[in-house]
């Protein structure tokens, strides 16, 4: 099977649709019900507390979205995203908790960086979005994404947006699988009436808490993040709001932990936005990243096989693609500027050809079996298909 196989994307995006229509996201928030059912067009189950939305709203939210042309990050980007609860010290291989010092060293190099392409935090300095925001603004002119929950931070990204430009607000909003968080409501709602560029981010985890198969697990990323793109047209028609669907793969000979350096995640993602292509939608997914504790040879390996592919596919944007470590716990500042390099030096011929996993009609009755439950682990189809699929 082709890379970009149209029928096999055009089935992905169908199965989604039907996710939202049979299945259904569950919803806890009165107000997001009563944003999608004052349209006609959505229902909520009393009986499973799960919203259900047809088709024609979804397609009618993809139509009034901003295109990708119109987004200020062009094709084929890579960036620093993500947020690290530490940084590995690159001198004593300590995990530290990360200070505005090690923040303004990211942001200067991305700033400098000719390959980088944009800038999220990359790192977690708890309980001060406008001092992040700041930091980030000072020193990097390139577009960013930042973190805004609280009403200061709001207040500052608006700010930022209509003086600077250049920035989104990004956004979890859906608990995998299909579970509304209801904490995240009023932000979202809030930077989304004030019309701020968001993205709308969900990482189902394959084994876990998504299908363990290729499209499966893309059907389950795609329905997540149209639901939210979907809310975000209802609330503010014509806002620009990227699709930041996130497929990952939950490694069972690891106890079940996030691998990010599998080929299968790469070419993951690479799908998730290739789908994204078909309807002229921003994307950021991620790729180019590993799964080893500190940087070395093999982390090295694992961000040249997805910086090739990467180039070679062609894709809009990708995240992670530089100073991340395992499970995205840490961010080395060397790995970062190693990486820069590595991108730079690494060419499209150095793409390693891999074959793709089917079609699996199974992935769909999957969701539809689990519904809003992670009971993925002990489902008989991720028993089925472990040692098969994501073995690239």
């Amino acid at each position: 099977m082709q890379l970009e196989d149209d029928s096999f994307l055009e089935k992905i995006h169908r199965d989604a649709l039907r996710v939202l229509e049979e299945v259904g996201v569950r919803c806890a928030s009165s107000e997001v019900r009563q944003i999608f059912e004052d349209t006609g067009l959505a229902a909520f189950d009393e009986t499973t507390q799960h919203l259900h939305v047809l088709t024609p709203l979804v397609e009618q939210a993809i139509n009034m979205a901003p295109k990708r042309d119109e987004y200020w990050i062009p094709e084929n980007s890579f960036g620093v995203g993500g947020t690290a609860p530490f940084v590995y010290d690159d001198n004593t291989g300590d995990l530290i908790l990360p200070t505005f010092d090690h923040l303004a060293k990211i942001a200067k190099t991305v700033n400098d960086a000719d390959v980088v392409d944009f800038m999220a935090r990359g790192v977690l300095i708890k309980q001060q979005e406008v001092n992040v925001i700041d930091t980030i603004v000072e020193r990097c002119h390139k577009p960013i994404y930042v973190a805004a929950v609280t009403e200061a931070g709001i207040a500052r990204a608006q700010e930022v947006h209509e003086t600077r430009g250049g920035l989104t607000v990004q956004f979890s909003i859906i608990n995998s699988p299909l579970n509304l968080i209801e904490s995240m409501v009023d932000p979202f709602l809030s930077c989304v009436r004030k019309g701020i560029p968001i993205y709308v981010s969900t990482m189902p985890m394959a084994g876990l808490s998504g299908p363990y198969c290729m499209s499966g697990l893309l059907t389950l990323t795609h329905a997540e993040a149209l639901f939210g793109i979907t809310l975000t047209q209802l609330v503010n028609p014509g806002l620009t709001v990227v699709h930041a669907g996130l497929p990952s793969i939950a490694n069972i000979q690891k106890n079940y932990a996030v691998d990010l350096g599998l080929v299968a995640h790469n070419v993951a993602n690479l799908l998730a936005e290739k789908i994204n292509k078909r309807l002229d939608l921003p994307s950021i997914q991620t790729a180019c990243t590993t799964s080893e504790e500190k940087p070395n040879e093999k982390a090295e390996e694992d961000g040249v096989k997805g910086f090739a592919m990467m180039k070679k596919h062609g894709f809009h944007q990708m995240r992670h693609a530089f100073g991340f470590l395992k499970e995205l716990i840490s961010f080395s500042i060397a790995k970062l500027e190693r990486h820069i390099v590595l991108c730079r030096e690494t060419g499209p011929d150095q793409a390693q050809a891999f074959d793709m996993d089917p079609y699996d009609v199974e992935g769909l009755e999957a969701i539809k079996r689990n519904g809003s439950q992670a009971n993925y682990m002990r489902d008989d189809h991720t028993f089925k298909n472990t040692g098969r699929c994501f073995k690239y």
